[in-house]
């Protein structure tokens, strides 16, 4: 960040560089041109306010203006000539190009800060549901094994009403992990969070010593990827869902469970029958949703198929790690072309330039006699004669810089602007008196001073 006291210096410089540039003489402009670029350019990449850096601009081409209004060694196209090339090229332009350049470092500078905030929440949220499914998971168990408890005892009896309430506070949990994790889920989700070491037949001894009765089968070797203990995460979160549900709706079916990963697709199956009417859908409830993000995420897909009798759950997702960034790594954000950096000074200098080269040459055709031909007028000559050297129209005046002696008598006079080429930009002119069509005095007019 510019400290206070610089932004004051660097608009002083971008006003000074508006004022100076423009009135400065052609040797001037060798050492002065590349400093006021610089200074510009600075003033643009640290001074935050644009209405600051405008107004700096502003005073000092009023002031340059002013200055060149009053010169008598410039004609009026080199009054335009200096301020658009001087103020545009080495003021104007520089000034933009650190503006964006501060812009886009500003830019890219909130977009990490925001990738990093969005990256925390994420990691956050992800955290949360992974605690959500295990712990849920852990809640559905404890409601099993409560309601277990109930069947052993006697209806009615202090004890059989304590199980009662525990199994209905963990119902009650769950339903609360929902809504909770309702608030935190986000769609898109990466490979879920997972107990270090819990693998999918730990799982199921876990869930088959809280009561659940399971028929496991796996068909296939063992995951073959390097990257498989990510799908294997995935895998084992869908069949904890599975089996959470599973515990709640069906707390006294089988659960089929079953793995093949005999091709390039590792597929898990597992269902198991209902009783009784259908669970009504929880308003909070994302398990499968968030399920199907997660396969969706890492390649792979979810199918779920419910009818009156039976739930079935297939999972199935690619064993081949598809190449991924490292952790923490950002996939590179999409710049702008910073062509258009280059490609807005080069079109602004491309069209002033033209437009200057054709002023240019409409002043030449209009009002330029070149030194030679004036060197072959001689007085005493009739207008056929004069024309026949003399093509331009030429002006009725002077400029107002030119320093006129009184013509001759009643004769009537035209003004030639006395150039060599289009470039050239000199303030002298020619003037050229005429009585009764003959040519009776031929004048070379200088600037005042």
């Amino acid at each position: 960040m510019t400290t206070s006291w610089k932004q004051p210096v660097l608009l002083l410089l971008l006003a000074l560089c508006a004022y100076l540039v423009p009135i400065s003489t052609n040797g001037a402009w060798v050492v002065l041109a590349p400093l006021a670029a610089a200074c510009s350019y600075l003033a643009g990449r640290h001074v935050s306010a644009l209405a600051h850096g405008l107004l700096a601009l502003g005073a000092g081409t009023l002031a340059s203006g002013v200055t060149l209004a009053w010169s008598s060694h410039l004609s009026l196209l080199a009054f335009a000539l200096n301020i658009l090339t001087g103020l545009v090229l080495f003021a104007l332009l520089p000034w933009w190009a650190g503006r964006a350049r501060r812009n886009a470092v500003l830019f890219r500078s909130e977009e990490r800060r925001h990738v990093v905030v969005q990256a925390e929440l994420r990691e956050r949220a992800r955290i949360a549901e992974a605690m959500h499914d295990q712990l849920g998971h852990d809640l559905a168990l404890l409601a099993l094994s409560t309601g277990g408890l109930q069947v052993s005892l006697e209806k009615g009896t202090p004890a059989y009403e304590q199980a009662k309430r525990i199994r209905e506070q963990a119902d009650e949990s769950i339903e609360h992990l929902h809504q909770i994790i309702g608030v935190l889920h986000e769609d898109g989700e990466q490979a879920p969070l997972g107990p270090a070491g819990s693998s999918l037949e730990q799982l199921v001894e876990q869930a088959r010593a809280k009561g659940m009765t399971i028929n496991f089968s796996r068909k296939g070797p063992s995951f073959r990827a390097p990257g498989s203990i990510r799908w294997a995460a995935v895998l084992r979160q869908v069949a904890q869902e599975a089996l959470t549900n599973a515990a709640k709706y069906a707390p006294h079916a089988e659960v089929d469970l079953e793995l093949d990963t005999r091709s390039e697709q590792a597929v898990l199956s597992i269902s198991n029958p209902l009783h009784g009417p259908l669970p009504p859908s929880r308003v909070g409830a994302t398990g499968i949703a968030s399920l199907r993000g997660t396969l969706e995420a890492a390649g792979g897909s979810l199918a779920v198929h419910r009818t009156k009798e039976r739930f079935e759950l297939r999972a199935s997702i690619a064993q081949a790690s598809p190449r991924q960034a490292p952790a923490g790594v950002q996939p590179p954000v999409k710049r702008t072309s910073t062509s258009m950096l280059v490609l807005m000074p080069a079109l602004a200098v491309t069209v002033i330039a033209a437009a200057l080269l054709l002023l240019q040459h409409a002043t030449y055709q209009a009002t330029a006699l070149h030194p030679s031909d004036f060197q072959k007028l001689s007085v005493g000559m009739d207008a056929r004669q004069v024309a026949s050297l003399v093509h331009a129209p030429g002006l009725d005046e002077p400029l107002p810089v030119i320093d006129e002696p009184a013509p001759p008598g009643d004769a009537q006079c035209r003004y030639y602007a006395a150039r060599t080429g289009l470039l050239d930009l000199g303030s002298e002119m020619f003037r050229l008196c005429f009585t009764e069509n003959v040519l009776v005095s031929t004048d070379h007019l200088y600037p005042a001073g």
